[in-house]
């Protein structure tokens, strides 16, 4: 095959696959009011509104359901959740609009902590494809388990081209990694003056257990008899040049730190921006605080690969967080996360359409001067 059809394959091949991808997260948006049944087992059906005549309380633990058809089947809870076109109705509209808007900029910080640890690693990226980069990965990551499915989509995105595809992949996770560290360690810091609040200390054990964990990792990883270890696992090509990355947790601090930095910045904004997500809903109740230690837990446990986008975890994260510990309603916790996905949803999708133009591309390289 030549070059000039190869370019003409791929081209209509990445098309093909945001096309189909875009259809997968438009269909993921519940634009009207359903009902979300939870039935025998904990596995929680969704059905629209016209398909449930009644649903009749039997006791705390069992409802009965009347279908349009008039049969009936138990299950054990049934609640009417909000679409999208019903949470954004009663939503302070400016306020959403401006939020919806500002999602951007820790979508750029983020790109700006990944192009720091590429340069510091020797690759010679563009700020703009890497933003382009991360931003077509936020758009995969709808539909993809957890965080791991963008952050695949970046490293595959980035590695094409690259000799050291092993390094790509690794400073993909390094990001990853201090994300998650930040978060943890911002997390312990604001629950710590309200940690006398909750009766329920699950919470607390959650956050300094994960802490300690973190700490305990960052030991055995540098222990001598870890790096032993390395020596002798097999494709040493590939460990060196993951291992080589990682070790700038101790060989390169002022850039881990600059990361960090970034990182600090990007879940402060995100955290903000959720909250005026609740601000515009007009939930009562709410307090600054709460989004500081619920969400970089939400934050942790949506980036595992559980679950399609995050979908039907994020919202029983919510619920317990904001609902359980939180004493906010429930529904409303449900309510802001739906929201909250939706619009990562919407302001994500030009990431799609940047991927099938092309903007994740490398340049070619510029011939060198005679």
């Amino acid at each position: 095959m030549s070059p000039s059809a190869r370019r003409w394959v791929l081209n209509l091949l990445r098309v093909g696959v945001t096309v189909v991808a875009g259809i997968v997260v438009v269909r993921m948006i519940r634009w009207d009011d359903y009902w979300a049944v939870k039935e025998a087992g904990g596995k929680v059906a969704t059905y629209p509104l016209d398909q449930v005549r009644a649903v009749h309380r039997a006791s705390d633990q069992e409802v009965r359901i009347e279908w349009a058809n008039g049969q009936q089947s138990s299950a054990e809870d049934a609640k009417k959740r909000e679409g999208f076109l019903s949470l954004f109705d009663h939503t302070n509209k400016p306020l959403f609009g401006a939020m919806m808007v500002a999602i951007l900029v820790p979508f750029f910080l983020l790109a700006l902590r990944w192009w720091l640890l590429l340069r510091g690693h020797g690759f010679k990226a563009r700020l703009g494809q890497i933003f382009f980069v991360t931003y077509a990965g936020a758009f995969f990551n709808n539909f993809l388990p957890g965080a791991v499915g963008g952050d695949l989509t970046k490293a595959i995105l980035a590695s094409s081209g690259e000799e050291r595809k092993a390094a790509i992949a690794a400073t993909v996770i390094l990001d990853r990694i201090i994300g998650l560290a930040v978060m943890i360690v911002l997390g312990s810091a604001c629950l710590t003056p309200y940690v006398s609040r909750f009766t329920d200390k699950r919470l607390a054990y959650l956050i300094y257990g994960l802490l300690g964990a973190m700490i305990v990792g960052y030991a055995l990883y540098f222990s001598p008899l870890f790096r032993k270890i390395l020596e002798v696992l097999p494709f040493k090509k590939t460990i060196a040049e993951l291992d080589g990355v990682f070790r700038a947790a101790q060989e390169k601090k002022a850039l881990v730190s600059q990361a960090a930095g970034l990182s600090l910045v990007a879940q402060a904004l995100g955290i903000l921006i959720i909250y005026g997500l609740a601000r515009a809903m007009g939930i009562p109740g709410i307090g600054l605080w709460m989004f500081f230690i619920f969400e970089p837990i939400i934050f942790i446990v949506t980036a595992l690969p559980i679950s399609m986008g995050g979908w039907g975890v994020q919202e029983f994260i919510y619920e317990q967080t904001f609902g359980t510990f939180g004493g906010i309603d429930p529904n409303q916790a449900i309510a802001l996360s739906v929201l909250y996905k939706l619009s990562l949803i919407l302001v994500s999708i030009p990431g799609g359409l940047l991927f099938a133009m092309g903007a994740t591309q490398r340049r070619p390289s510029e011939p060198p001067p005679a």
